[in-house]
């Protein structure tokens, strides 16, 4: 099939079809938008005004992530730096999300 055969095809499939096609699309959109994949790749959304983040960790991670808060809070210097680091790149993820309100005067 050539591509001018297959342009006139799609070209009748979505004369035909393409209506309600768009319109299953969009429903599926509208539904799913507000949900979070943890495998989808997508971390950080906005939905009605509100801004939802995911994090994902696995059980290793949270408690090492848990720990360095604890013994940061504790007063150990190099866990304050570690949990700095990892909420550094939680604000990164946050100022990625806010890119359309992110100013020069705002940043850091």
């Amino acid at each position: 099939m050539d591509s001018v055969e297959l342009s006139a095809k799609w070209t009748l499939f979505m004369e035909a079809e393409g209506d309600v096609l768009e319109q299953e699309i969009y429903k599926d959109l509208s539904a799913s938008s507000n949900l979070f994949d943890m495998e989808d790749g997508v971390h950080a959304k906005w939905s009605n005004g509100s801004l939802g983040l995911l994090l994902v960790f696995d059980e290793t991670e949270a408690n090492g992530l848990f720990d360095a808060f604890r013994a940061a809070i504790g007063g150990v210097q190099e866990a304050n730096e570690a949990f700095a680091y990892w909420a550094a790149s939680l604000m990164g993820l946050l100022r990625q999300a806010l890119a359309e309100r992110w100013t020069d005067e705002s940043d850091c």
